[in-house]
């Protein structure tokens, strides 16, 4: 069955089994394109929304936030709080659960050494790390065990849940990345173009500001996932040309980040291959603050 949905500045059409016959790869190709161009998959190297949504589907975190801002664990075991003894106290140290039997794409376990070469990597003096704001006030990183990872703050931090949490802090595979710390990590063009992940999909072929072509992941943790078997990732062109694409004429699948007049949608919409929806999740671009005082009692110019 194919459906197709355009969100609020994105359109998309899904290929879905049937629930009691779902297996890995059983909806064939999802095409996808981004008029705005991913130019690499490493998040750790880029703030761009393009290449941190297109990696969040090879590499992820420990827990990330649903559609409704809800923290929800991904290769964590759970959500680390007070009240379980994840969270110290007097919040200076937080301590994550790997869930166990997780795979890198390459077949290798996940472990927390993995964990703590992701923070070594981005907090290393020499580098550029583009998420460095999420390990801020971190003071160590300490793998307890094999799936233990236990986080010290320098002082109490009330949200912990920067380092290792959502699609800008994903987790890298050490092995990899070993010989990409500091300066060199701009140089790693293999890893930062393929990197080795625990998501549902493994790379194929990246051709920057091009096309990314993704394949299932062989290893991934549930059998029934991804529902895709390849993924072709566009990017290049306009709002209104990627919109044109999914709505009018099929040749893709989803689209984002159309930025287009309500009218234009609308008749786009018309040609019944596609249904424009907004999906408003916890993303925040930016925050805009009116610094004028209101107060009636004040000159006007104030």
């Amino acid at each position: 069955m194919k459906l197709r949905t355009l969100m609020l500045g994105a359109a998309a059409s899904f290929a879905m089994a049937p629930m009691a016959m779902a297996e890995r790869g059983s909806d064939g190709t999802v095409n996808i394109i981004y008029w705005q161009a991913p130019s690499i998959l490493n998040p750790f190297l880029s703030g761009g929304t393009k290449d941190v949504e297109s990696a969040s589907l090879v590499i992820e975190p420990l827990a990330r936030y649903n559609e409704t801002g809800e923290m929800v664990p991904f290769l964590a075991s759970e959500i680390p709080t007070v009240a379980n003894g994840g969270v110290s106290e007097d919040l200076t140290q937080i301590t994550w659960k790997i869930a166990p039997g997780l795979l890198w794409s390459d077949g290798t376990p996940l472990t927390s050494a993995d964990v703590k070469f992701t923070a070594e990597y981005c907090m290393h003096p020499e580098g550029g790390c583009a998420q460095l704001a999420f390990f801020d006030g971190v003071e160590s990183v300490e793998t307890v065990d094999d799936l233990t990872v236990k986080v010290t703050f320098s002082e109490p931090k009330p949200n912990p849940y920067g380092p290792f949490v959502g699609g800008q802090s994903p987790i890298i595979q050490a092995a990899q990345f070993a010989d990409c710390l500091g300066a060199k990590a701009p140089e790693c063009t293999e890893a930062n173009f393929s990197p080795i992940g625990t998501g549902p999909f493994v790379v194929d072929d990246f051709r920057p500001n091009d096309v990314i072509q993704m394949s299932a992941n062989p290893n991934y943790r549930d059998p029934a996932k991804p529902a895709f078997a390849k993924v072709n990732f566009k990017g290049g062109g306009d709002a209104n040309g990627a919109g044109r694409s999914v709505l009018e004429t099929g040749e893709f699948d989803y689209a984002w980040n159309l930025q287009l007049a309500p009218d234009v949608i609308a008749k786009m919409e018309e040609a019944g291959k596609g249904k424009a929806i907004a999906g408003f999740g916890p993303l925040v671009e930016r925050l805009e603050m009116n610094m004028t005082n209101p107060s009636p009692d004040l000159p006007a110019e104030t």
